[in-house]
């Protein structure tokens, strides 16, 4: 067995049977104080989001794990659940142990994708190795890492994989479909204090974190559901490494490339599978393979729809005659009218045009649609998860657009809008 096998074993060690298959989603907010400061990330005499972590992680039980993004941004790492109804009662119960512990200690829970008044440099950066050295990595990478490292919140979906052409079937899908999710689930209304207009704001500021781990499949060359985790693996292996565990299992600075690292542990004997989670957790691509498949390209959802992005995946890459339904369109685009497609995705304008000519909205309705079939061949009655998100987004516009307008209308300044919100 050589390495990339190995690798390909590690993302295929818990695959399951289709009727089995499991759904999670990681959920992020951004806190603010009553004075609308961002919470304090490390400890300090003042209640901080280091804190709010410990009190949720021991309030909660057997419903999720809590941790902190490196600006302090609140992760609430769901159970896995084969139905969505279950998933949605997970997050309920989340949703109101949040309330009770934020409203305790007089603290605001935003519901947008993007950090509307603060600057990264005005937001501390966790106390850990791993997200400092990320920090100084992301000064090199990129122009806007800071802003996605402390300012940004996303919804991600992972799913269980049920063997090697599930995943990457799921993995090529996602991927083209990827400018309609930014823009279907774009809630970013504001950024640097002013509304955002029809910038998709937190989708720009991926696109700019680190064009060798971040971006789209297609911007790295994997333009084909065929041989898809083995062209995966060899791309992952190219880049260049930001963390490491060493034999004492402890985080350290990585040197050289992922695929350096794993070779040498590999021909020494020495390869364990938390040197390869650890590298693929350093792929920050809008979808990407751990042990499952994880798809990572949707805002931080209003309150209230948090479901809608999961129910949109599911009922699109889990139900084998919708994803092969969908497959049959989009594998006939080409990689020019993809990387188009998706520079498009960066602006909220429905009437661009994607592939085969067609208007972004189109395939806006299209992929809806797709998905809400996927959802009743599921028999799960789990329609009600997306539908109303999607009436609204089809009528209304992403919520972007929606809450800027209700804040004009309101003629109110973004902190009193902050506060009626």
């Amino acid at each position: 067995m050589d390495i990339h096998k190995k690798i390909t074993s590690f993302i295929l060690s818990q695959t399951v049977d289709p009727q089995y298959r499991k759904i999670g989603l990681e959920e992020e907010c951004i806190i603010y104080t009553k004075d609308l400061d961002r919470i304090p990330v490390n400890p300090t005499k003042q209640y901080s989001a280091t804190d709010l972590v410990n009190e949720m992680n021991q309030l909660s039980i057997e419903n999720g794990i809590y941790s902190l993004e490196p600006g302090g941004q609140l992760e609430w790492s769901s159970p896995p659940f084969e139905n969505l109804n279950d998933l949605s009662t997970a997050q309920l119960n989340h949703r109101k142990l949040l309330n009770e512990t934020t409203d305790h200690h007089d603290l605001i829970v935003l519901n947008w994708g993007v950090e509307p008044r603060f600057a990264p440099d005005d937001i501390d950066l966790i106390d850990q190795l791993k997200y400092r050295l990320m920090s100084d990595h992301m000064e090199t990478a990129g122009t806007l890492g800071k802003w996605m490292m402390r300012n940004t919140a996303s919804i991600q979906v992972n799913f269980d994989i049920t063997d090697k052409k599930d995943g990457e079937e799921m993995v090529f899908l996602a991927d083209c479909l990827q400018p309609i999710c930014a823009y279907l689930f774009a809630n970013s209304p504001f950024y640097k204090n002013k509304p955002t207009g029809t910038e998709n704001v937190r989708n720009v500021i991926w696109e700019h974190t680190d064009n060798h781990r971040c971006r789209n499949l297609i911007d790295h060359g994997i333009n084909s559901p065929n041989n898809l985790i083995q062209n995966y693996i060899e791309y992952m292996m190219d880049v260049i490494g930001i963390f490491q565990l060493n034999s004492a299992n402890v985080l350290e600075a990585a040197d050289g490339t992922l695929g350096d690292r794993l070779i040498n542990l590999y021909v020494n004997g020495k390869i364990r599978e938390a040197d390869i989670q650890t590298a693929l957790h350093q792929i920050f691509t809008n979808v990407r393979f751990k042990h499952l498949v994880e798809v990572r390209g949707a805002d931080r959802p209003p309150l209230g729809y948090e479901l809608a992005p999961v129910a949109f995946w599911t009922g699109l890459l889990t139900t084998e005659k919708i994803r092969e339904k969908a497959l049959d369109v989009v594998k006939y685009w080409s990689d020019g009218e993809r990387l188009s497609w998706n520079k498009a995705a960066l602006n909220l304008d429905s009437s661009q045009t994607g592939p085969d000519g067609k208007t972004f909205g189109f395939w806006n309705e299209w992929a809806g649609e797709l998905a809400m079939e996927g959802l009743f061949e599921r028999e799960k009655d789990e329609e009600s998860l997306f539908e109303p998100f999607f009436k609204s987004i089809l009528s209304e516009g992403p919520f972007s657009l929606q809450t800027q307008s209700d804040f004009v209308e309101r003629e109110t300044t973004l902190k009193e809008y902050i506060y009626e919100q």
